[in-house]
């Protein structure tokens, strides 16, 4: 990994690629943002060379579910989508003169925001070598909540949990935790900034006995109204949206307890939402 990544800018910017994006797609930051989010989380920039040595990048997404891929194309305008046994993929290849490798630059140079990701933009970059374009840095996003790279991120690598957790002193014998998930690998830094920017009351710590594992949850129904209403806002745009939805009708329940008691038709909603939602992440 790059040892130091140099900062761009603390807000995203696709002007260099408005200029070049066809004019049959209409321009949609909206979804560049969830694009940029969704890469961090599932994306690869990938480097390999020839027999002659030549180079080639590729930029991968794998995914089980081909939907959200077929999206994806549809609102850039290129790549492919490939099956496979048990996942798909959307594949955008090419050498320094493929005009979509320079699409997905003017894209990605100085949006992106993990350590990560940024690293191996970098390779891909120097890879491509397209003249007269340079590394602009990573994001120093400071505002999580008004735009829709959570929403992408959340989408490719996030959870939507709902337990039940015995306790006795609760009249069913039990009581509901409700859970959003994020999971990473040694990004401590970003997960710091997301609870100092949008999510105070969160956790984040390592998971198991891993230390550069990190998760970050958000269990606290104050925060936790705040993500209703962001992904209310931003969607989730792929088969996530479900639990989302499952998610969301739990909290509603939650907050509506004392004047929407739960019994008779109402907890049978609530028992049939939790079978699908109680799931060990």
């Amino acid at each position: 990994m790059h040892d130091k990544i140099k900062k761009s800018s603390n807000y995203f910017n696709f002007d260099d690629y408005k200029q070049i994006s066809s004019i049959k797609k209409p321009f949609d930051k909206e979804f560049l943002e969830f694009f940029v989010g969704f890469t961090e989380g599932d994306g690869s920039f990938i480097v390999s060379s020839d027999k002659y040595d030549k180079q080639r990048c590729f930029f991968i997404i794998t995914q089980k579910d081909p939907r959200i891929l077929y999206y994806i194309r549809g609102k850039l305008g290129f790549g492919t989508v490939s099956f496979y046994k048990t996942y798909s993929r959307y594949i955008v290849a090419g050498t320094k003169s493929n005009e979509n490798i320079y699409k997905l630059i003017n894209i990605f140079n100085g949006n992106l925001i993990l350590d990560k990701t940024n690293s191996r933009f970098i390779t891909w970059l120097t890879a491509a070598n397209i003249e007269g374009v340079e590394y602009k840095g990573s994001l120093d996003l400071d505002s999580f909540n008004d735009n829709g790279w959570l929403a992408g991120f959340t989408s490719a690598d996030g959870h939507f949990s709902v337990s039940k957790i015995i306790d006795k002193r609760y009249s069913l014998g039990y009581r509901v935790r409700l859970r959003f998930i994020l999971d990473q690998k040694g990004e401590l830094s970003f997960f710091s900034n997301l609870k100092r920017n949008f999510l105070p009351t969160s956790h984040v710590g390592t998971r198991n006995s891993s230390r550069d594992m990190f998760r970050f949850t958000c269990t606290h129904l104050l925060d936790l109204s705040k993500i209703i209403e962001y992904f209310d806002r931003y969607s989730l745009r792929s088969s996530k949206t479900i639990d989302y939805v499952r998610f969301k009708k739990i909290y509603n329940y939650m907050i509506t307890k004392k004047s929407l008691p739960w019994e008779g038709k109402v907890l049978k909603r609530i028992e049939r939402l939790l079978i699908f939602l109680d799931k060990d992440f």
